[in-house]
């Protein structure tokens, strides 16, 4: 009559047993899992000690709901951590939503968010070890193996460029100046220029006819992260109508129509809030819509134009 008894304790005995290995294995894999550095120097450093690249990520798991499940979904999971950091050295950089944090940590962060541009979370950037970005991506609903996928062929790819460049060494004239087009990177914005600026140069020298196809684009990238740098300087010490003029002498100089003449009257109609000139903001947002009114700035231009004409109105109707 004791028998099930005993068995029932043997049974349970290997339960525990069983999920004590359980726990044991998962606490094994967890510590053998590569670290998510949260100091971006430390991260550099380790990243030219082992030779590889860098994975950085904007993010603030704390107040963004998709930050917490990207970071939770994906990048902490074996799937993804595993393969990738084979490549690249794994950096999580977080953004409080009260922006409070030490002098040291506040200052290296907000320059790491203005060099790659990072106006949302969250943001993924690959770079090398000395900071130049080669692929920007950010939150996809994949898997993590499916992601690690991604950035594995950010990854390849970067490794075809530096092969053309290495290539391009070689060469002279239009031939070099093909290989040294297939090692820039494919990024978004004025990027290319601002990181890869002598390539660019040499391209537009070696090829001023635009044989290849690819002079006057370069030209124009140059030309627009000349813009954003000397807007940049201007905006530091206040000078707002030098910078309305700088935009008016781009827009003249280099022709600019559709969406890249929007982007720079949206930056005049700030500039002009700045200023407190909302007759001169308004006009400018006006002229924003007449470009292209369904377009993502003619959009934004007319929302601007739709909350001023309320307020107006509000005012109004207030007296």
């Amino acid at each position: 009559m004791f028998a099930p008894l005993k068995r029932i304790k043997s049974l349970y005995s290997l339960v525990v047993i069983a999920l004590l290995c359980a726990v044991s294995t998962s606490q094994s894999q967890d510590e053998s899992l590569p670290e998510w550095h949260d100091d971006y120097q430390s991260g550099v450093e380790q990243a030219r000690k082992e030779g590889k690249d860098l994975l950085l990520v904007f993010t603030a798991t704390s107040w963004i709901e998709i930050c917490e499940e990207f970071y939770k979904e994906i990048l902490r999971q074996p799937d993804f951590m595993q393969p990738v950091s084979e490549k690249f050295v794994l950096i999580k950089l977080e953004y409080p939503k009260d922006g409070k944090l030490q002098k040291e940590e506040a200052f290296q962060k907000s320059l790491l968010r203005d060099a790659y541009r990072v106006n949302g979370f969250p943001t993924v950037v690959f770079t090398d070890a000395e900071g130049r970005p080669f692929g920007m991506n950010g939150y996809m609903p994949v898997t993590p193996a499916e992601y690690a996928e991604v950035a594995l062929a950010i990854k390849d790819s970067h490794k075809k460029t530096l092969e053309s460049r290495e290539a391009a060494g070689n060469l002279s004239g239009i031939e070099r100046a093909k290989k040294l087009i297939e090692s820039v990177p494919h990024l978004p914005g004025n990027f290319a220029a601002r990181y890869y600026k002598e390539i660019l140069e040499e391209v537009v020298e070696l090829d001023p006819e635009n044989t290849l196809g690819h002079t006057e684009k370069f030209r124009k990238l140059l030309a627009d992260a000349e813009y954003a740098t000397k807007m940049q300087v201007l905006a530091k010490d206040v000078q707002w109508q030098k910078m309305i003029d700088l935009s008016d002498q781009y827009i003249e100089d280099f022709g600019l129509e559709g969406t890249e003449k929007q982007k720079v009257l949206m930056n005049k109609a700030g500039v002009q809030k700045q200023q407190n000139n909302a007759v001169g903001m308004i006009q400018t947002l006006v002229e924003i819509v007449k470009i292209d009114e369904t377009s993502p700035l003619g959009l934004q231009a007319q929302q601007r134009l739709d909350v001023l004409r309320a307020g107006r109105l509000e005012g109004e109707l207030a007296r």
